[in-house]
């Protein structure tokens, strides 16, 4: 009979996979809390925005970053600014302004200027008839000191002894001449036009009182006393400036 063998062989241990899960979660927590343990330091090469002792980026800087995020964005190159890259060597000019223009126009010698109103004197000059036709000069007189300029065509109208105009403003007639310099004391006229009473079929105007004139390139107008001029025939017309008192 054989004898009973009370010996047990011993079970080897299971291996336990919880204890290795925990021993990995316990040494990420430890590498994460040394990466959160940086406090306020910023990341970068020294100089770039980001380091602590770079301060303040410059313009150029963020310009030039914005550029590259674009790039890496796009996939295009990041382009090159003239602001990023200042050339030292070129100079930098700056139009000049209308208002120093015209300063230095005005105080160049001998320098033209446009005759004002309140410089000028409005009177007529000697009434032509001859072959139906009509014509008196607009005379306009510089009294001041200093030489001026009048060029084209001069506004004109009839007003009656109330102030209101009678019919339509002068036409134009002819070419615009040449700019006429004024010297003190210097005239130059603009002939008004008309037709001689029973000339054509349309009848003759109301018989104004006045005749009001804007001098060329101006807003201010003039008055004379029309004396006997009338106009007829529906006729009425202007011709530009031109040099003396007419005829």
């Amino acid at each position: 009979m054989a004898q009973r063998n009370d010996t047990t062989t011993p079970k080897p241990r299971r291996s336990r996979p919880w204890c290795l899960c925990a021993l990995a979660v316990g040494a990420l927590a430890v590498v994460t809390a040394c990466g959160a343990d940086t406090g306020d330091q910023r990341s970068g090469p020294p100089g770039s925005s980001g380091a602590p002792d770079g301060g303040e980026p410059a313009a150029s800087s963020v310009t030039q970053s914005a550029a590259s995020r674009s790039a890496a964005h796009t996939g295009r190159a990041a382009p090159v600014t003239s602001a990023s890259h200042p050339d030292p060597t070129r100079a930098v000019t700056r139009p000049a302004s209308s208002a120093a223009v015209a300063h230095t126009t005005a105080s160049r010698p001998g320098a033209q200027r446009v005759c004002p109103t309140e410089r000028l004197k409005l009177s007529l000059g000697r009434k032509d008839v001859g072959a139906g036709n009509v014509y008196m000069p607009l005379v306009l007189t510089n009294t001041s000191t200093a030489t001026c300029t009048l060029t084209g065509f001069p506004g004109v109208s009839l007003l009656d002894s109330a102030g209101s105009a009678i019919g339509d403003p002068a036409a134009r007639r002819g070419a615009s001449r040449s700019t006429v310099s004024l010297p003190p004391g210097g005239s130059a006229s603009a002939m008004l036009h008309t037709l001689n009473e029973g000339t054509a079929d349309k009848p003759c105007w109301r018989t104004p009182a006045r005749i009001r004139a804007y001098p060329p390139d101006s807003y201010t107008s003039m008055t004379v006393p029309a004396r006997s001029f009338r106009v007829c025939g529906g006729v009425f017309e202007v011709e530009s400036i031109h040099s003396g008192k007419g005829a």
